[in-house]
């Protein structure tokens, strides 16, 4: 009898196919165990994938609305230390004109302080957060506010030197302007000076910004200014003082005109400062507004973030226990394999 005749003794539990399927669910259950999810979400959730899908679909979109609430909030914070350095800056000049007014000041220190605070002002409202400029209302690519000493000449200054020049017959800071009275700089101050910072001056000599800010969306429904503009009656105001005090030769003027230049410098520096602390309010309330649809939308995004994981997760613990069976199964098909396979008839013959 030859032995190659005699097949060797085999078990269903013991066949090649039953091995391998052995060693594709284990390799399956490992996978579940490594990742904490289903290996096939197709296959387990059947009619609910559409449900999944949808799911993923509401996670994204609520990660699209943070990423943009982040946004909104960041710029809204940028404006406001903006505004808060324009506001120090406006008290800065309010608190050294009355030295000046009782002598304890020069003119010229407090003019020198003015072009500074005012350089400094158009760098603060010039802000950008993300890449945008945040006062530049719907217009985040341009810089809102025009330095007004650049060189060449800009466009506010020289307005505000031409009526000057056109009023008095000299330029601001001449030795003439000695002659100017309080009632002629007065009357400058209210018919030629002021209407160059009125809302259509003020868009044509100063500003690049939009009136209207840029809404951005930070709920389902809901959106919140997310910046603010250069065009406000505060920012007017203040460079206004600015330029009184920085740009029309205060220096140079006789003790009353200059005494009804510093007061309209005052009297417009309250203005301003009050008209900032109104903005700040406004913003203060926006990012309230940001942050409570911030929690919202969290709490939703929590909501959703459960549902998938009731869908997609498995028992760690079911799943530890099935690799471990599996293991043992594969094991004992190895080695029953193995021994079976040594077995034939002959042995016992």
């Amino acid at each position: 009898m030859k032995s190659s005749l005699v097949p060797p003794l085999v078990t269903p539990f013991a066949t090649p196919a039953a091995t391998a399927r052995v060693r594709q669910d284990l390799q399956e259950a490992n996978l579940e165990l490594a990742s904490g999810r289903h290996a096939d979400l197709g296959l387990t959730l059947a009619g609910r994938s559409s449900l999944l899908i949808s799911t993923r679909g509401q996670e994204v979109l609520f990660d699209s609305l943070k990423t943009g609430i982040d946004i909104s909030a960041t710029r809204l914070q940028v404006a406001q230390q903006s505004l808060q350095m324009a506001s120090d800056g406006a008290q800065s000049l309010l608190k050294s004109l009355a030295p000046m007014l009782s002598g304890q000041v020069e003119p010229q220190q407090v003019a020198a302080h003015a072009r500074s605070l005012l350089t400094e002002f158009v760098n603060a409202i010039n802000a950008t957060a993300q890449g945008s400029y945040v006062f530049g209302g719907m217009n985040l690519t341009e810089q809102p506010l025009m330095d007004y000493f650049a060189e060449p000449l800009s466009a506010a200054r020289g307005a505000v030197e031409a009526a000057f020049a056109t009023r008095f017959g000299f330029a601001p800071g001449d030795a003439a302007a000695a002659s100017i009275s309080a009632a002629d700089m007065a009357s400058f101050l209210d018919n030629d000076f002021a209407p160059l910072f009125d809302a259509v001056q003020w868009d044509v000599l100063w500003s690049q910004a939009t009136d209207n800010g840029l809404r951005a969306p930070v709920g389902l429904d809901e959106t919140v200014e997310a910046t603010a503009s250069a065009n406000d009656p505060a920012m007017r105001k203040v460079a206004m003082a600015y330029v009184m005090v920085a740009g029309l030769g205060i220096e140079a003027l006789n003790a009353s005109a200059r005494q009804e230049l510093a007061e309209r410098a005052l009297a417009t520096l309250g203005e301003g400062i009050a008209g900032i602390d109104r903005l700040r309010g406004d913003i203060g309330f926006r990012q309230e507004r940001i942050e409570r649809a911030s929690e919202r939308l969290q709490a939703q995004r929590n909501m959703v973030e459960k549902e998938i994981a009731g869908m997609e997760q498995v028992d760690l613990h079911a799943v530890a226990a099935r690799v471990n069976d599996l293991t043992l199964r594969l094991e004992t098909s190895y080695t029953l394999t193995g021994r079976l396979q040594k077995l034939t008839l002959l042995n016992f013959l």
